[in-house]
């Protein structure tokens, strides 16, 4: 029995969304799967969306040139939504033996970059094009099948499918990335789209049932016809004109449309940020408007008597809206940075400010995607109307894919690297423009000569007003006003560099005399031009440089990635060891703007063993047959979009491979925009594949970490007194080895217990947890604090646990305010000097000089004098060998009679035990003073040192239960004293749980 029309109609747009929903799911996901493929760089971006739209373009005109002859549109839709479904259900599986046999089996053996890139591209391309076809085959074939249901109604049938296929996909691209990622991963997220496809397939496979019982068949050519007439030859060869005409007309909006799309999405990256958030909202914006369209048209469809004229004036009314989107974003620093400046730092701040980049994406993207929405449903409904048949369904739709295709390519790879981003808009619009006239001129059913003059002057006039006010300022491009608010550099910054490459804008700007290099407004490098104190990227950049060359035996070959300034590529080469040195970076402007450095970087540029390789890291390394010695990763930061998948288990295996047998893997990770939990998931990925792994802090906010499959040799410090090398290094204070030595903090133990404390997952491939969650850090302005507060505990907690070493007296560790363990280290020298009488304390703060005085007067209170003990230990006795501590507070000589009040003794047993390192006598001491101090005598933080001081004499001596007892017996009198000890007391703990699975110990102690 034939459904109702009604609820017919309700059945297949209700049907048509899900699968819109989940078609955009596919893509989202599609594009995170492929890209551990093919990488991020720019040709394999394009390639990605053109396998996905090349396989829509081909289901449609499949199913245009056979679908006429099926007597069951709907049912076939149906069992192609079924195959859908479950081909995404084997999908992860399927992939993921693919990625092992490609990596382990097959790249290996082939032989050639091109060889190497086309099994990449043409087996990325087997993973979803026969998806991509089918998913391209379900508009035309639900859209014909509903055209039978209810013949005479195009316009409402196509704008309809055209809306809800459209509010589908917006919803699907949000979904995917805000819920689905996060909660389930690639794997789960794409299973989730694969079932919605299996249900509505079951669903439109029932609905088909009433729906074809009441459709009327296809009007198909009979086998045998009678000859044409003169007319009838002429009628025909007009329809096929015309159909030519609108075919090309699809092709140029779509082409333009993508066009719109990409320069849209590039330009707003610089005001709202490069995170997989902001670009899936800047996506969904579009196909909002998109959307919106559709459903203009199906609500007027009935009152539009010449299709032709109202696609004409909406292809104008798009190239107009299109040329006013420019000034628009012009503005858009201004209005982010107005969001910046009212929004808490918070959670709802940050959903605040997700919902106002919605906002600003749809006020620059919706009114010309609206338009662009009405094109293809009236280009259909006029061939329809032209008696072209439901064939003309599939061609358009993949006539305008096809556009498409091509608009992604001319926009990646030739308009917008030639003219820049504004002016590849400006071409597009002026094309629609173009093809808009030539509809209203030529191909109406009645030319109206005032409106269409009408026209001319409006593109003539909005096109010299968006030529003249859409030039952003280069200090708002340059500002990273989603950062900190500001809307543009101050009057003293001078952008002498800004250019739109092929996958991010890059400027350089000085300021004073900082030089900085950034991307999409983030800036990735700075560096003092003058002679100057450094800058603090400039010692992380320099270390990432010296510490491998100084600690691997033999760093002949060397791979760097991310160019950055191209400083550290210019420190290695002043070495002689390196013989060949490739800096892998996926954007040519990077390069280019970092030349106006000038001395600074010379060698990366000058230098023969030196060679710039523009590509994607994972593509590069996949195609090149060479092994390294040392690989040294410098990416941005995590929240950018794509760089966070260079933080996983995957990748650092990845890596791995392609390191000699005593290879060094080197890797920068920033403490800030970024919370602990983020910040140890990528370390956990770290530690999970490399046995070997010492992390060090270079200035306050920067980790390197130095990582290998063998054990970590010492310092060759004559490796570090070559010249040049030797100047450079001299000129950041890291001139020898200890001071390189006291900014060590940890190994791989150390990093186990900080992973256990903040219950870190490990971060993979297939649940990028960091990119969806680093953006909304970032807002916060969190940061990761663990590091500089455990560093700052002055009792010998890390040493014990496995990280520090201290640093002799001996090795005059530079001091510099930028890292605040070498300035821990001088001033513990500093202390100890005037300890022992050698020295006057020049340099230490009033506060310190202080309480120096008091500890060393005979006549100070023994509350005062206690009070003034435990922070001269806070400053001193974690930073110094037992040698050097020697009469400071082991045999102190400074003491005097306080020796023989049996308090201060107990004390002073503790501090002596902790500064010899001796595991037993601390567990003993520390417990036993403890007793003896009580609150209220004692200061919280003595108390804490002497918690802490019997906490690691059990981590010395191995009974690491005992770590996490003492805490629970003494834990609730030991009052936390401050932020720095409370953290260090919860680390013992952890780290006690984390070792103690693996039976592992802290090197000291063993």
């Amino acid at each position: 029995m034939p459904m109702p029309a009604a609820r017919l109609e309700r059945m297949l747009l209700l049907l048509f969304v899900a699968s819109s929903f989940a078609g955009l799911v596919y893509q989202a996901i599609w594009s995170h799967y492929l890209g551990l493929v093919l990488g991020h760089a720019a040709y394999a971006q394009t390639l990605v969306l053109a396998i996905f739209m090349g396989g829509m373009a081909l289901g449609a005109w499949l199913v245009s040139a056979r679908g006429g002859r099926w007597a069951g549109l709907i049912r076939a839709y149906a069992i192609v939504e079924l195959v859908i479904g479950a081909t995404a259900l084997v999908f992860h599986p399927m992939f993921v033996g693919y990625m092992s046999l490609s990596q382990e089996t097959v790249l290996p053996a082939l032989e050639g970059e091109s060889t190497i890139r086309l099994w990449q591209w043409g087996t990325a391309a087997l993973m979803i094009a026969p998806q991509s076809v089918m998913l391209g085959m379900t508009f035309p074939l639900m859209s014909g099948g509903y055209l039978r249901v209810a013949p005479g109604q195009d316009g409402q049938i196509l704008g309809g499918l055209y809306f809800t296929n459209s509010i589908g996909a917006a919803a699907g691209a949000l979904v995917a990335t805000f819920l689905l990622l996060p909660w389930i991963g690639m794997p789960g997220a794409i299973m989730v789209a694969g079932v919605i496809n299996v249900l509505v397939g079951l669903l439109a496979w029932r609905v088909s049932i009433g729906a074809e019982a009441a459709a009327a068949p296809a009007v198909e050519a009979p086998s045998i016809v009678a000859p044409e007439t003169s007319v009838e030859q002429s009628e025909r060869k007009s329809l096929g004109r015309f159909s030519t005409l609108l075919l090309f007309g699809a092709g140029i909006t779509g082409a333009s449309s993508f066009v719109y799309e990409i320069g849209w999405i590039r330009m707003l990256n610089q005001a709202l940020g490069a995170t997989v958030h902001s670009f899936e909202l800047m996506l969904s914006a579009f196909i909002l408007g998109l959307a919106f369209g559709g459903l203009w048209v199906r609500k007027r469809s009935a009152r539009i008597v010449d299709p032709v004229n109202a696609a004409g004036w909406a292809q104008v009314l798009m190239g107009l809206a299109a040329l006013v989107s420019l000034p628009l974003f012009a503005n858009s620093f201004a209005w982010v940075g107005a969001l910046m400046k009212v929004l808490p730092r918070t959670d709802t701040g940050y959903d605040l400010y997700a919902l106002g980049s919605a906002a600003i994406s749809l006020a620059i993207m919706f009114p010309a995607a609206f338009f662009a929405g009405m094109t293809l449903p009236l280009f259909t409904m006029a061939l329809l109307r032209r008696g072209a048949g439901e064939r003309s369904i599939g061609r358009i739709y993949a006539a305008n894919t096809l556009g498409a295709i091509a608009g992604v390519m001319l926009a990646v790879h030739v308009l917008i690297p030639l003219m820049g981003l504004r002016l590849a808009v400006t071409l597009a619009a002026l094309a629609d423009i173009l093809l808009g006239l030539v509809l209203l001129r030529g191909f109406v059913v009645e030319y109206r000569q005032r409106p269409y003059f009408a026209a001319l002057f409006a593109t003539l006039a909005v096109c010299a007003v968006s030529l003249l006010f859409g030039a952003p300022d280069p200090k708002a491009q340059a500002s990273g006003v989603f950062r900190y608010g500001n809307e543009r550099l101050g009057d003293l910054a001078d952008v002498r560099f800004l250019r739109d490459g092929k996958t991010a804008t890059v400027s350089f700007y000085t300021q004073g005399a900082m030089g900085t290099i950034a991307t999409n407004g983030k800036p990735d490098a700075s560096i003092n031009l003058a002679a100057g104190e450094p800058m603090d990227d400039e010692y992380t950049m320099v270390m990432a440089a010296s510490l491998p060359l100084a600690l691997h035996p033999d760093p002949e070959r060397i791979a760097i990635i991310g160019w950055g300034s191209g400083l550290t590529t210019h420190t290695i080469l002043g070495s002689s060891a390196p013989k060949l040195v490739d800096t892998i970076e996926i954007e040519p402007a990077m390069v280019t703007g970092a030349r106006l450095y000038g001395d600074s970087v010379k060698r990366a540029y000058t230098d023969p063993r030196g060679h710039l390789r523009v590509d994607d890291a994972r593509t590069y390394f996949s195609a090149s047959a060479k092994g390294y010695d040392v690989i040294v990763s410098e990416p941005s930061n995590p929240w950018v979009s794509g760089v966070s998948s260079l933080f996983t288990r995957e990748f650092y295996r990845f890596l791995g491979k392609h390191l000699g047998d005593r290879g060094i893997l080197v890797q920068w990770i920033q403490t800030y925009e970024l919370n602990d939990r983020l910040f140890y998931s990528m370390v956990a990925a770290l530690i999970e594949e490399y046995p070997y792994v010492h992390a060090y802090l270079t200035n306050s906010a920067d980790v390197i970490f130095i990582a290998s499959y063998a054990p970590i040799r010492d310092y060759d410090a004559a490796r570090l007194q070559e010249m040049p090398l030797a100047a450079d290094l001299k000129r950041t204070g890291l001139a020898t080895a200890g001071d390189h030595q006291v900014r060590r903090f940890a190994d791989r133990a150390v990093l186990k217990g900080l992973i256990e404390l903040f219950d870190a997952p490990v971060h993979t491939d297939y649940l990028p947890s960091v990119a969806l969650h680093a953006p909304r850090s970032r807002f916060k302005g969190e940061s990761v604090l663990s590091v500089s507060t455990l560093m700052g505990v002055g009792m010998p907690l890390l040493e014990m646990t496995g990280g520090r070493r201290p640093v002799p007296v001996s090795a005059q560790v530079a001091a510099t305010d930028a890292s605040p363990a070498a300035k821990d280290h001088v001033n513990a020298r500093r202390v100890r000097e005037v300890l022992l009488g050698t020295g006057t304390g020049k340099g230490l703060d009033a506060p310190i000089v202080e309480k120096l005085k008091l500890l060393r007067d005979p006549a100070t209170p023994l509350p005062a004098w206690l009070d003034a003990a435990s922070v001269i230990a806070d400053f001193s006795l974690g930073y110094l060998t037992p040698e050097d501590l020697q009469g400071v507070w082991i045999d102190p000589v400074w003491v005097g009679d306080r020796a023989s009040d049996p308090r201060v003794a107990a004390l002073l047993s503790a501090y002596a035990a902790a500064s010899r390192r001796d595991a037993a006598a601390m567990s003993t001491t520390g417990i036993a003073a403890l007793k003896v101090l009580p609150q209220g005598l004692a200061p919280n933080l003595l108390r804490d040192h002497l918690l802490v001081i019997a906490m690691l004499g059990a981590v010395g001596e191995g009974d690491l239960a005992r770590v996490r007892k003492l805490e629970d017996v003494h834990g609730a009198s030991v009052k936390v004293s401050n932020n720095f000890y409370g953290l260090a007391r919860a680390y013992l703990s952890a780290w006690a749980e984390a070792n103690a699975k693996t039976g592992a110990t802290a090197t000291a102690a063993r």
